[in-house]
């Protein structure tokens, strides 16, 4: 098999390759797309490499950013990454700081890297076509107002942020970084579906998209401040934010650490189904 950098005559093939699978390469899809229009990702942030069999057929790929995330999308009778991948990979840069994907396609990439990764991060992947009718929860907070996120909101949603990123996102032994928080939340505001909710004029909890494809909508970024949880705060957040999806006639996707029990359980009331298993793995 031999692997090679995008190029502009392939790009649909790509995109047809990656369609079938965009439930779980949400993020990969999304950094080919332009307003809804197929682009090769500026090579000073992200590269894509394919893998073409003996017949001349793309049957894999993967994003690859200057800060060392590879994203790998295997065809389902792909079951390792070659060497000449990562030969390939290392002329755009040789950091590898995470690896994330489907189980299978990502133990195919870390497999063939030169060093392993220090902690694995095990997550389902579910999906769901269609938001069930909003049902407000007996102790829903009379008070909360949801309200529809806009780029003047990234102070207000600093805290919040803060509170969901130390909780969910940051790796043991790394500290806070507010600024870097701060930039990450802004860029989201751009791009990305994002609500929160409202008690007292303050903001309590939040859900958003974190990435938008073609027909798919990737949901994370979802949390309730500890003292107002169990309330239906985050299932109201979320129902909210579905129809929002569904509204531009898409489908909602998404990964929730295997040991959230709560979590899960939210969203399979919600209608979403485990579909897969995702990984996320981390290099020092």
């Amino acid at each position: 098999m031999a692997w090679t950098p995008l190029t502009s005559d392939r790009l649909g093939d790509l995109i047809r390759f990656l369609g079938p699978r965009e439930a779980h390469c949400t993020a990969v899809i999304e950094k080919l797309l332009d307003n809804g229009r197929a682009i090769i990702p500026d090579s000073s942030d992200h590269r894509v490499v394919m893998r073409i069999d003996p017949a001349g057929r793309i049957d894999g790929a993967i994003l690859q950013s200057k800060s060392g995330l590879y994203y790998p999308v295997l065809s389902d009778s792909a079951c390792r990454v070659e060497q000449s991948a990562i030969d390939v990979l290392r002329k755009g840069t040789r950091r590898v700081y995470s690896v994330m994907g489907r189980t299978k396609d990502a133990g195919a990439i870390e497999a063939a890297l030169p060093t392993q990764p220090v902690q694995a991060v095990e997550y389902y992947l579910m999906t769901q076509d269609s938001p069930p009718l909003e049902n407000p929860h007996p102790r829903l907070p009379e008070d909360l107002t949801i309200v529809r996120s806009d780029v003047t909101d990234g102070k207000r949603l600093a805290t919040i942020q803060k509170l969901y990123e130390v909780e969910e996102v940051l790796l043991p032994g790394n500290t806070f970084d507010a600024a870097a928080s701060l930039q990450h939340l802004k860029a989201a505001l751009r791009t990305q579906i994002v609500i929160h909710g409202m008690l007292g004029g303050v903001p309590v909890a939040k859900a958003a998209t974190n990435a938008r494809g073609l027909f798919f909508d990737q949901i994370g970024g979802v949390f309730t401040d500890p003292s107002i949880r169990s309330r239906g705060v985050g299932t109201t957040l979320v129902l909210r934010l579905l129809s929002l999806i569904a509204a531009e006639k898409k489908s909602a996707t998404l990964f929730v650490k295997t040991h959230n029990g709560p979590a899960l359980s939210m969203y399979r009331n919600l209608g979403f189904q485990v579909v897969d298993g995702f990984r996320i793995s981390y290099y020092r």
